[in-house]
């Protein structure tokens, strides 16, 4: 008995691990660059001038560019005052609101290929919920050859957010995202 108890703890644990929304990581690079060669770094201010970028708050802009710094400082060194770095990072966060695919409406029809009637769906079917909105977080960093100027390497992560998420939530997605997509630099080839 004790054990069936261990087992259905063990077996609800995974599933409830597996219903959790994990950011998506993507990442994309140049495939004939030397990434070996680098050694220092800098992490460029972002610029709030986008229509989507001025929602997001400057404390929580300023949050990343710290996770950004502390998490490459555990790999490369930061470059020192008036230094040229190696590579450049830079940043870019982007909310965008999104409808859900399993969304539907409270209407059915009759006819061909959907042409026809529409009638208002029973209540004997159960309410719908109607068209479900929700937001898309996307996390991007772009890594810049410091000497040429060109792009070398983008992660982006990309993560469903909850409306009501406070300032210090979004915090903590935005910090494990970056922790994320770091992780994913430099490329193993």
């Amino acid at each position: 008995m004790k054990r069936l108890g261990v087992l259905l703890l063990v077996l609800g644990a995974v599933m409830f691990a597996g219903c959790t929304t994990q950011p998506r990581v993507e990442t994309d690079h140049q495939a004939d660059f030397d990434f070996s060669s680098l050694k220092t770094f800098d992490v460029a201010e972002t610029k709030q001038d986008s229509k989507e970028s001025i929602l997001i708050s400057p404390f929580t802009l300023s949050h990343i560019h710290s996770a950004l710094e502390g998490e490459l400082a555990k790999r490369y060194q930061s470059a020192a005052a008036g230094a040229k770095p190696d590579f450049i990072v830079s940043y870019h966060v982007v909310i965008e609101e999104k409808i859900d695919p399993r969304s539907y409406d409270d209407l059915y029809g009759f006819g061909y290929y959907g042409r026809g009637y529409r009638y208002p769906r029973p209540l004997f079917y159960g309410a719908g919920t109607g068209l479900r909105v929700y937001n898309q977080g996307s996390l991007i960093i772009d890594i810049v050859d410091a000497k040429t100027g060109k792009p070398i390497w983008r992660g982006v992560s990309e993560k469903r957010l909850s409306r009501d998420m406070a300032p210090t939530q979004q915090r903590e997605v935005l910090s494990r995202a970056v922790t994320e997509v770091i992780a994913q630099f430099p490329p193993v080839n």
